[in-house]
């Protein structure tokens, strides 16, 4: 084929998701001769019988995005966390430098051979930085971030579940990457009679996939109860993260509002921190709304402490609302007054 073939034409097999090149399905031959007939003319229909299936190949998973790569943003020192937070992190990526899991010297193929891999659940309310460590778990290490796309990874037809749970470890040890379930109480919950069978087929797998992986795989959770207890004996390194106390809070305030933020001289972090119990999360969305909050008046106004106070007493309410439940309240009140 000319350089001008190549440039127009885009053959991609249909088996192996090769493009351009030759592959086992599909020769050079081929495709120079599929360019000719095309060139000469020559109309294609779709036959009315039924294909032949073809073979799934990994890179078809691949393509339905079973896992989003994510290249990660923050460092050890960018976490603001309780110290008992902070050694277990520690104490996971010590074990990670010294037996050079998955990145040494060795390689990973000898490293499977070498020695198991690391499972580390992460449990804690929302807005601790769960997700943040991860992200700082595969910085340290130099290596990529696998997030499980749940919606992708289950599917209505059985059997297809399990071989998208398979695919994502396949890929995730591959690409050599840190994978990372986040609320995986939604997968790895606690099989049972009342559950459907395949369901509890779908978490042998995962308890099988993670007992067997040589990498590094981390499970994010709110609810820890919910999750397997299978789960006891496969994870290495269980990291409680805490809401933060006072001065942990005063740091998250200093490191969150932009350096470049108009700050009015009366703002005070210490007295934020200390009227308002607030997870580090929920301290980013009073940051935010604060700033909201003096751009209503204009760019040049500066961002002054009743506006913090005001944005923290919305995210407090905002609690308050979740926890209301609209459907039983009305109803409630009928009867307190007589009409039910």
């Amino acid at each position: 084929m000319t350089k001008g073939d190549r440039d127009k034409w885009i053959v991609k097999c249909p088996k192996c998701g090769r493009i351009r090149e030759s592959c086992r399905h599909i020769s050079r031959d081929d495709v120079r001769n599929l360019v000719k007939l095309l060139g000469a003319g020559v109309e294609v229909y779709q036959s009315e019988e039924e294909p032949e299936p073809h073979e799934r190949h990994a890179l078809e998973r691949e393509a339905r995005h079973l896992a989003q790569v994510v290249k990660p943003r923050f460092k050890m020192q960018d976490l603001v966390l309780a110290p008992t937070t902070r050694e277990g992190l520690e104490d996971a990526l010590a074990e990670l430098r010294h037996k050079r899991l998955m990145y040494g010297r060795w390689g990973l193929r000898k490293v499977v051979k070498k020695t198991k891999g690391l499972a580390l659940l992460f449990a804690g309310p929302p807005g601790t930085g769960k997700t943040m460590a991860s992200e700082a778990i595969a910085h340290e290490i130099e290596r990529p971030l696998h997030v499980v796309n749940y919606a992708q990874l289950e599917n209505m037809w059985v059997g297809e579940t399990e071989k998208n749970i398979e695919a994502v470890f396949e890929r995730a040890r591959v690409d050599e990457a840190v994978l990372f379930f986040d609320e995986a109480d939604a997968v790895f919950h606690r099989r049972g009679y009342a559950a459907a069978p395949w369901t509890n087929r779908d978490v042998n797998v995962l308890l099988n996939r993670l007992e067997n992986c040589a990498g590094v795989v981390i499970l994010a959770t709110n609810l820890p109860r919910v999750l397997d207890k299978a789960l006891d004996r496969r994870i290495d390194i269980a990291v409680d993260f805490v809401l933060p106390d006072a001065g942990l809070r005063r740091e998250i305030y200093r490191r969150l509002v932009p350096k470049g933020a108009p700050i009015a001289k009366d703002v005070d972090y210490g007295v934020l921190a200390r009227k308002y119990a607030l997870s580090g999360g929920s301290i980013l969305n009073v940051v935010r709304q604060a700033m909201r909050i003096s751009l209503r008046r204009g760019r040049r106004h500066k961002i002054t402490m009743d506006d913090f106070l005001r944005a923290a007493e919305r995210e407090v309410r905002k609690a308050t609302i979740l926890a209301t439940d609209h459907l039983q309240e009305p109803l409630a009140r009928q009867k307190v007054h007589g009409y039910a």
